[in-house]
C-alpha cells in the first residue's frame, strides 16, 4: 500500500530556504571578489556615479557590499567594503596649479631661457611675449628636453648618442612644454625627483598651465633651429595616471586631442621615414600614424630604428641585450620591412652603421668593421683593436666617424681604451672600396 511521505516541516523549509540563499550569496559574492580583483564591474549591482569638483567616484551596490572606484585627484584607488563603509571624501585638490602673475620680472640683457628661477619666451623678432616662474622649485625648473623610456632606443646607439638633450621648442608660437620636477619639500620633508611636465600657455595676457604629464619626448628634430619639434604639433607623452606613453595632437586653440592612446611602454618616432616604434606587452611594431595602420610583423626584440636604401627598399634594425661571460653587448639584427625576412644575422654584431647605399657592422668575434652593401656583398674591412663601443669621458669606443660624404668615410680607430691611447685616422673610398691609412 502507498504511503504518502511525510511532509518536510515549515522549520526545514525555511532553514532550506536558507541555505539555499547563503550557497548562492557566497557564490555571487565569490564571482564579484574576483570581478572586483580584475577591476571589472559586480555582477547583478546598481550602479551608480557620484561627481566631484576633481573627478568621480563610481559605486556597484550588490549584496550587502559595495565596490568603489574612485577615480580622483584626491584619491585613486578601489575598494570591495560592507554597505555600512562610507566613501572616502578627501579635500578635492586641483586638477592643475594655478601660475603666479604677480611677480617682477627681472631685465634679461642676453635673453637668456631662464634667468634668477625664471622662464623667458621671445617672439621671432626677440621682444619679450611671457614668462614662467618656477613653481615647484625656485631654481630647477627648464624649458623641457627630450626625455626617455626604459628601452632607450633612441639614444642607445654609442655612434649617434647625444652628448646634451634636445631642448623642446614652442608651439604655435603660444605653448611651450616646462619640466617642473622638482619640488621643495615633500610630506615628509625630504627632497625628491619626480619629473613633472606642464603644457604651458605663456602669453603676458592669460599665462596658465594647460596640461600635466610624467614625461615628453621628442617627436621630430629641427637642425636648423637646433631644437626638438613635434611632428605635425604631434608630441610623444607619458600619462600621469598610469605611466604609459601616447601621442597628443595640440591644436593652435590650445585643445590637446589624444591621437594615440596612453598604453605603450615605449614610443620612439623615425624622423627618416615619418614611422613611429611602438612597444606594448613586450610586443614591438613599426607604425604608420598617418595611414593609422601597423606595417611590420611584431617582433620581441626592442625595434631601434627604420631606414630606406637607395633604392628605396625599407629595413629596420632590432637589438637584444646579451651577456656572455665577461662581454655584455646589444646582438643587432637587421630585417627587410616589406616582408620581414631577416637581412643581417651574424653571431654578436655590436654596433651597426646604416646608410642609403651601405651597411658598417662590427663584431666582437674578429673586431672587424665590415662594409656590405644591400646585395649582401663585402666590399671592405678594417681591422681593429677591439670591439667595445660604449664609453665614457674615461674611455674610448673601439672606433668613431669623423667624417662621412656619399664618396668618403673616414674612421678613427682607437688604439685602447683608456684615454692615454692615441687613434689612427682610416680612410674608406665608397666607389672604389680602397681603404687607405693617414
Amino acid at each position: 500500500m502507498y504511503q504518502k511521505p511525510p511532509m518536510m516541516s515549515k522549520k526545514k523549509r525555511i532553514e532550506l530556504i536558507i541555505l539555499i540563499c547563503i550557497i548562492v550569496w557566497i557564490i555571487i559574492f565569490m564571482v564579484n571578489y574576483f570581478r572586483y580583483s580584475d577591476s571589472k564591474p559586480l555582477f547583478l549591482a546598481i550602479h551608480t556615479t557620484k561627481k566631484y569638483d576633481d573627478g568621480i567616484v563610481e559605486e556597484y551596490i550588490s549584496l550587502g557590499y559595495i565596490y568603489r572606484s574612485y577615480q580622483r585627484n584626491a584619491i585613486k584607488k578601489e575598494e570591495l567594503v560592507p554597505f555600512w563603509v562610507g566613501r572616502e571624501n578627501p579635500k578635492a585638490l586641483p586638477d592643475l596649479p594655478v601660475v603666479p602673475t604677480d611677480y617682477d620680472i627681472p631685465e634679461n640683457r642676453g635673453r637668456l631661457d631662464k634667468y634668477r628661477g625664471i622662464l623667458y619666451y621671445y617672439d621671432k623678432s626677440h621682444e619679450l611675449v611671457g614668462t614662467y616662474k618656477c613653481l615647484n622649485s625656485t631654481h630647477d625648473c627648464n624649458k623641457a628636453f627630450g626625455g626617455h623610456d626604459q628601452y632607450n632606443t633612441v639614444n642607445k646607439d654609442p655612434l649617434t648618442a647625444l652628448t646634451s638633450e634636445h631642448v623642446l621648442g614652442t608651439i604655435h608660437d603660444k605653448f611651450a612644454f616646462v619640466d617642473d620636477s622638482v619640488p621643495q619639500e615633500s610630506e615628509y620633508g625630504d627632497l625628491t625627483y619626480s619629473r613633472t611636465i606642464y603644457l604651458y600657455q605663456y602669453s603676458a595676457e592669460d599665462p596658465k598651465i594647460l596640461a600635466k604629464f610624467a614625461d615628453v619626448k621628442e617627436s621630430n628634430y629641427d637642425e636648423d633651429k637646433e631644437i626638438a619639434s613635434g611632428d605635425n604639433s604631434w608630441y610623444i607623452v607619458k600619462s600621469m595616471d598610469n605611466n604609459k606613453w601616447g601621442v597628443i595632437d595640440i591644436k593652435e586653440s590650445g585643445e590637446i586631442e589624444e591621437v594615440l592612446p596612453y598604453e605603450y611602454e615605449s614610443i620612439s618616432y623615425d624622423a627618416d621615414t615619418d614611422y613611429y616604434i611602438l612597444c606594448k606587452d613586450d610586443v614591438w611594431y613599426i607604425y604608420d600614424l598617418d595611414k593609422k595602420e601597423k606595417i611590420s610583423n611584431d617582433m620581441s626584440d626592442p625595434i631601434y630604428n627604420v631606414w630606406r636604401n637607395a633604392n628605396i627598399t625599407y629595413y629596420f634594425k632590432t637589438g637584444k641585450e646579451r651577456t656572455v661571460g665577461s662581454d655584455s653587448f646589444i646582438d643587432y639584427k637587421i630585417y627587410r620591412l616589406e616582408d620581414g625576412k631577416i637581412f643581417l644575422n651574424v653571431d654578436r654584431v655590436t654596433q651597426i652603421h646604416e646608410t642609403p647605399k651601405y651597411i658598417m657592422y662590427l663584431t666582437n668575434t674578429d673586431n672587424k668593421l665590415h662594409f656590405i652593401d644591400y646585395s649582401k656583398e663585402e666590399k671592405a674591412t678594417i681591422q681593429l683593436y677591439f670591439s667595445e663601443m660604449n664609453h665614457n669621458e674615461l674611455s674610448h669606443p673601439a672606433f668613431s666617424i669623423r667624417r662621412e660624404s656619399e664618396s668618403f668615410v673616414s674612421i678613427d680607430v682607437y688604439k685602447g681604451r683608456e684615454l692615454a691611447y692615441d687613434y689612427e685616422t682610416i680612410g674608406v673610398n665608397l666607389k672604389t672600396w680602397d681603404v687607405d691609412k693617414n
